[in-house]
């Protein structure tokens, strides 16, 4: 049965879009770049070399700085992030982290990333960052992984191919859906600072630090500390020893 294409809109190799948009390979539109290969002699402390971006460093499609590797060598600018680079995660050992990726603002440009990332350079990334997170491009990673590596490679990428709308409507795009990026990171640190505020409350309230009142006004019974085993009843689920 062909499906109905709606009056304003075209079948592609990508799907059914508007006219106006048209279908590009990620290479046609800009380039990867394979990251800085180094030896365990490079790596330094902090004060003393540059940062190399790993895959520890992107979660939830966000730079992190809570594992970090520092090397004194002598770079190459291409070695170098920029401004709007996408930072991906091109091989690793669990196949889930491959095309996890993360936009690089301008304060964090100017660092370095490690051999098993990748960096995607184009003037249209804030709109194809938003398209890295749908299932359409996890779908073609999890395709292109190798059969023996777990990796794409810049050749995977460039052949990557994506619907492309005018810019301007890429520009509207890309920032109705990067705003709510915004909103949902707002949202999880005040999920994770409740979070925090209840584990406080948690360890007075066990802790007995933090007493209340009854309804009389009168403090609650002291309390009584029992095993577990004066409380529950456990029946082993087999036979067998369970560790």
């Amino acid at each position: 049965m062909t499906k109905q294409i709606p009056l304003g809109y075209k079948q592609t190799k990508v799907g059914i879009i508007p006219e106006d948009w048209e279908v590009v390979k990620l290479g046609d539109i800009g380039k990867s770049i394979i990251g800085l290969t180094y030896s365990p002699d490079d790596v330094v402390d902090k004060n003393t070399g540059t940062l190399v971006l790993r895959s520890s460093n992107i979660q939830n499609n966000k730079l992190t700085y809570l594992d970090n590797v520092y090397v004194n060598k002598k770079l190459k600018s291409s070695d170098l992030t920029q401004p709007n680079d996408i930072l991906i995660c091109a091989r690793n050992g669990s196949q889930n982290l491959i095309g996890k990726c993360a936009y690089i603002s301008k304060e964090h440009s100017g660092t370095a990333f490690g051999a098993f990332m990748s960096i995607y350079r184009s003037k249209y990334n804030p709109y194809i960052f938003q398209f890295f997170q749908t299932n359409a491009y996890k779908k073609m990673v999890t395709t292109n992984l190798g059969a023996t590596i777990n990796q794409i490679t810049s050749k995977d990428l460039n052949a990557f191919k994506l619907p492309f709308p005018p810019l301007k409507e890429q520009e509207k795009i890309a920032e109705i859906l990067s705003t709510w990026d915004d909103a949902i990171a707002k949202q999880e640190q005040l999920i994770e600072q409740k979070q925090v505020f209840k584990k406080g409350i948690m360890q007075q309230l066990f802790s007995q630090k933090l007493r209340f009142k009854g309804d009389n006004s009168n403090d609650y019974p002291a309390w009584d500390y029992l095993e577990l085993s004066d409380l529950l009843t456990y029946k082993q689920p087999t036979k067998y020893l369970v560790s």
